[in-house]
């Protein structure tokens, strides 16, 4: 199940968002300008002398040379500028050898100074949670994404932020990045999987019915939408609803589960759809889903009730559409169209419920959301997208039926 089972791993590629390191803006010689009214400063003689051969070394493409000669600068460096131009060398010799490790450790030795410019630590945040990310450091990794995403960095701050908080299954951290995430551009098939994920773990169940609905909306798919009717289904979906999401299941052949036969089977025993019942539970039969262990058992039962009742309404359905159509009962010819939709006879149900809606009878409808349901879906099995989308927008107007005729739009609109 979705809920419990879906598993994330995020390597390498998924958190390498483009890493960009360069040596410019890199100071290599002296510090950050000063005001032509300060004192320049200069390197110390003792650091000048181990530093001048390295700074020529990296000139020459030399980065080894300018590595060794920028370290031993470094350890006579007795002031925060003499540190600092040493440490800048270093991270552009690394840089330059893309060896991001050293890279990223001495950039937070540059950060750690209180003399280092606030704009150039706050711009080191992002290429410091993706090495650190690439690495599998993934509490620096963490740290450094929440800090690049805390500084203007958008939607990619926040996807890597989320990615890393995840890799760690730690939803009470990385869920708020994700959203963000989903907020700041249009959501991916992933990022909702990831959404619901942490939803279910953390129990927030309207934000994961909202996001399960997204998923059904964008990326439909047998899984999602059994996940969904089970949310609806705990929420006590009524069973009018229930029917016409496990009409689109079985449709679309989604069903796998002996489950979702049986249960669609019984509803419609329920309401009155024997034809329709019996047709779910020989193809359940058929594909070796459903069950049939000894007469007496449920689903055996089951079977011989629709079988029963499918030939009464094979044998009346003729008088009882020649009597609903002489009255002015509108209740009655949904009823009829019911039988036909139930027998796969889709131009005979489209007659019946649209003479049943027609303005003389359908005050006598009891549930006139559920006659534009069997009629869109009617419309929808003869091919007629338009028709079919137009009742299925007028039953989303009835609370109780507004879930299932979305779905339905959506499978319309997804073709």
């Amino acid at each position: 199940m979705l809920n419990k089972n879906h598993t994330f791993a995020v390597a390498a590629r998924a958190v390498a968002l483009g890493l960009w390191l360069s040596t410019a803006g890199v100071v290599l010689a002296v510090a950050p300008a000063q005001a032509a009214s300060e004192k320049k400063e200069e390197l110390s003689p003792k650091v000048l002398a181990k530093y001048k051969p390295a700074q020529d070394a990296f000139q020459k493409n030399d980065y080894d040379t300018a590595i060794a000669g920028a370290k031993e600068a470094l350890e006579l460096s007795d002031k925060p500028y003499d540190r600092m131009t040493c440490l800048n060398l270093l991270r552009a010799s690394y840089a330059r050898k893309q060896d991001y490790p050293d890279y990223a450790l001495t950039q937070e030795q540059l950060n750690a100074m209180d003399s280092y410019p606030e704009a150039d630590r706050v711009a080191s945040y992002k290429n410091l949670a993706q090495i650190n990310a690439q690495q599998k450091n993934w509490d620096k990794a963490a740290e450094y994404a929440t800090k690049w995403a805390n500084n203007g960095g958008g939607a990619d701050a926040y996807q890597l932020a989320w990615q890393v908080y995840l890799t760690q299954n730690d939803c009470e951290h990385g869920l708020p990045w994700l959203e963000k995430s989903v907020a700041a551009k249009p959501a991916t098939e992933q990022e909702l999987l990831q959404e619901n994920r942490c939803y279910y773990k953390l129990e927030k169940k309207a934000e994961r019915k909202a996001v399960m609905e997204q998923l059904v909306a964008h990326f439909m798919k047998h899984d999602y939408l059994s996940d969904l009717l089970g949310i609806y289904e705990e929420e006590k979906i009524d069973s009018r609803a229930r029917i016409n999401i496990r009409r689109l299941e079985f449709f679309k052949d989604y069903m796998s589960r002996e489950s979702e036969y049986v249960d669609y089977a019984s509803t419609a025993l329920d309401i009155g759809s024997p034809n329709e019942a019996l047709t779910v539970l020989n193809q359940g039969k058929k594909q070796n889903i459903v069950k049939f262990i000894a007469a007496t058992d449920s689903n055996s039962r089951m079977l011989a009730q629709a079988t029963q009742q499918s030939a009464d309404d094979k044998r009346q359905i003729a008088g009882l559409d020649r009597e609903a159509s002489a009255g002015k009962n509108g209740e009655a010819d949904v009823k009829v169209g019911l039988v036909y939709l139930g027998l796969g006879e889709y131009q005979k149900a489209v007659d019946a419920i649209t003479r049943g809606l027609s303005a003389d009878r359908v005050g006598k409808v009891k549930r006139v959301d559920d006659a534009n349901m069997m009629l869109g879906i009617a419309y929808w099995k003869l091919g007629k997208a338009d028709e079919a989308k137009a009742a299925f927008t007028a039953a989303q107007s009835d609370p109780r039926m507004a879930n299932a005729a979305r779905i339905w739009l959506e499978a319309l609109a997804a073709g």
